[in-house]
């Protein structure tokens, strides 16, 4: 279950074939990656997650409510660091 404190995001777009198309999701399943905005929009067949990459020259804009993102974020720092060699 989603933690109701990590807020959402809404990220706005234009898709090539839809025009200017709108996504909100909890806080947890959008990134900024590598130039493109990463945003979990369902699972496959087997559980694992299907990832929509934007490139961020289509994104009109990110709206998120953060109340308690940044602890969300120190987390995963500290999740990543515990994983990799550094």
């Amino acid at each position: 279950m989603v933690d109701p404190e990590l807020g959402r995001a809404t990220i706005v777009y234009d898709k090539l074939d839809e025009g200017q198309v709108e996504i909100t999701v909890d806080n947890e399943y959008i990134a900024y990656f590598d130039d493109h905005w990463l945003v979990k929009v369902g699972e496959d067949d087997d559980g694992n997650d299907v990832v929509r990459r934007i490139p961020r020259d289509r994104v009109q804009h990110v709206e998120r409510s953060v109340e308690k993102f940044q602890d969300k974020l120190d987390m995963m720092a500290d999740e990543a660091k515990e994983r990799l060699p550094f």
